[in-house]
């Protein structure tokens, strides 16, 4: 290996990882700490595999080392599936652009940097699959009835619910949490609340086992109890009180 190729392996490396990380994820997802580390871990990686390559060290015990620094960093913190996506992508662009040097094969070198670029470009692009939305619901109460159940999530978010499935029951707190998907281009008409009937107590709903799975909406269930008023997670991940709002029936 001599300076000059490392060089160009050092240029193609940065100018990969630069598109990535502000021309496609910052410019998307604003979010300025994670540019740092996309940077960081591909730099880091491009510098040991390139050093491997051009050293009797096993290219091995490069990969493996950074490989668990990966693993700790994506554990440290909660992170989504997007910024997994992300990370994944900086690893693999640092690990091809350090192993081309001394390689020669430049042309293979570049056109892997733009195919993963562009796969990145496109499968997260805000046009694809813009109308799929997730939110985190929290009924009050133990709902019974799924037909009921999706009825009044319909009811509060204003869209199709086109899958929901129930990720925890608190009895102490009489509380149940469900992950729900919706459809943003498929919007349904509001039903007028009845707050007469929030002044009932709640019925008890048959005893359910915490390990088994709950899904409805097409799939294999257990039954649930009456729904009660839902609250939704706000943004900053707090849940919000989702009751109607004031001067509604």
């Amino acid at each position: 290996m001599d300076y000059e190729e490392f060089l160009v392996g050092l240029v193609i490396d940065l100018v990969a990882i630069s598109v990535l990380t502000y021309a496609l994820y910052f410019h998307r997802h604003q979010r300025r700490d994670l540019t740092l580390g996309f940077m960081g871990i591909n730099v880091g990686l491009f510098a040991v595999s390139s050093f491997t390559a051009a050293t009797s060290i096993g290219i091995g015990f490069g990969i493996g080392l950074f490989a668990l620094l990966s693993v700790i960093r994506l554990r440290s913190t909660t992170t989504s599936q997007e910024e997994i996506g992300y990370y994944f992508v900086a690893l693999v662009i640092g690990l091809v652009n350090g192993l081309a040097v001394g390689g020669g094969l430049w042309n293979v070198t570049i056109t892997l940097n733009i195919v993963l670029l562009l796969v990145m470009f496109v499968a997260d692009h805000p046009r694809m699959l813009r109308h799929a939305e997730r939110r985190v619901v929290i009924v009050k109460g133990v709902p019974r009835s799924p037909e009921k159940l999706r009825a009044r999530l319909e009811d509060r978010l204003g869209y199709e619910v086109t899958r929901v499935r129930v990720q925890e029951i608190d009895y102490a707190s009489r509380r149940t949490h469900l992950d729900v998907r919706f459809r943003t281009d498929r919007p349904v008409e509001r039903r007028k609340s009845n707050r007469g009937s929030r002044t009932q107590p709640l019925p008890e709903g048959p005893p359910l086992s915490p390990g088994e799975p709950t899904e409805i909406g097409g799939q294999p269930g257990i039954p649930l109890g009456e729904e009660g008023p839902l609250q939704e997670d706000s943004p900053r991940g707090g849940p919000v009180d989702a009751s109607p709002e004031e001067g509604e029936p």
